[in-house]
């Protein structure tokens, strides 16, 4: 029987999964739309709906960007990020995961707030197409684990294992067949999405934002390329919060890192290096099938 406070942190480090976009095909969560007011601009004196010619909008970025990145065949993709967020709505539309990272502790009602040191957590995920994957996932604690996907098969290790099969040690693998699980199960939000491959890294930008004009602000090295560094704002429609987004492209419109901020201190950060590199995934030579309990089996509810 899965302990109680176990399953609780399943749902919180599902919450913070349920993010990375560049990072991986985690299910997203639409955005609120914003009312319709005037969307933030930076440096430009040209309307949202009405931008110069020679100005760059976030739209022609993305489609610059998701156009190239289909001629990639493998790349590793690395999110760092917060399991205190300032809000889940920092993470889009553009760093990540497979999915938008972050997490608010759940609060019990009345209860005095408590200052809590940020806590770093760090998703890697190599992909190698048409159908391999590796992923790992540290900063957890208990829900930490490695996962290879090829094809339609899933094999898992590392602490998580422990809410899966109870009993079974971190370091054995397991299989888990994905075909038995629901459309938005725990578990599967848990594991980024696998076996499904991750999206493009701007294909999930709301419509609201791909008028605003971006601004390019610098040239720096990132993985051995010469990358070209824009910026673009975006307002959270509940708090009027101001959310920051860099984004560096490379000569090819490459990504080469995807950053989100707020009040000057950085939320997630997806760096993609090792583009079109050598990757090997490779199955565990041996793994132990294993039902996935019914708790983490159901689709994760929403409000």
């Amino acid at each position: 029987m899965i302990r109680t406070w176990n399953m609780r942190s399943a749902i919180i480090a599902v919450v913070v999964l349920t993010v990375l976009a560049g990072c991986g095909p985690m299910p997203e969560t639409a955005p609120t739309p914003a009312p319709d007011t005037t969307l933030p601009t930076l440096e430009t004196t040209a309307t949202p709906a009405t931008p110069a010619a020679a100005e760059l909008t976030l739209g022609d970025l993305a489609q610059r960007v998701n156009a190239a990145w289909s001629g990639v065949d493998s790349y590793r993709v690395t999110f760092t990020g917060s399991t205190l967020m300032t809000s889940a709505a920092l993470g889009t539309p553009v760093a990540r995961p497979p999915a938008t990272p972050g997490a608010t502790p759940i609060a019990t009602p009345g209860a005095t707030p408590v200052a809590r040191a940020r806590e770093t957590f760090v998703f890697v995920r190599e992909v190698v197409l048409p159908d391999r994957q590796r992923q790992a996932v540290t900063g957890l604690g208990a829900n930490d684990h490695e996962a290879v996907a090829i094809g339609n098969e899933l094999f898992v290790r590392g602490p998580l294992v422990e809410l899966i099969a109870p009993g079974t040690p971190s370091e054995i693998w397991i299989e888990i067949d994905p075909e038995a699980l629901p459309e938005g199960a725990v578990i599967s939000q848990m594991l980024g999405g696998l076996p499904q491959l991750p999206s493009a890294p701007l294909a999930s930008l709301p419509a609201r934002l791909l008028p605003q004009t971006v601004r390019e602000s610098a040239t720096v090295e990132h993985d051995g390329r010469e990358c070209r560094v824009y910026g673009a704002a975006d307002t959270v429609p509940a708090t009027g919060m101001r959310v920051d987004y860099t984004i560096a492209i490379d000569d090819r419109d490459i990504p080469c890192f995807i950053e989100t901020g707020a009040g000057g201190v950085t939320q997630g950060r997806d760096e993609y290096t090792d583009i079109d590199a050598s990757l090997t995934i490779e199955p565990p030579v041996a793994a132990t099938p294993v039902s996935v309990p019914p708790a983490l089996a159901t689709p994760l509810a929403h409000d």
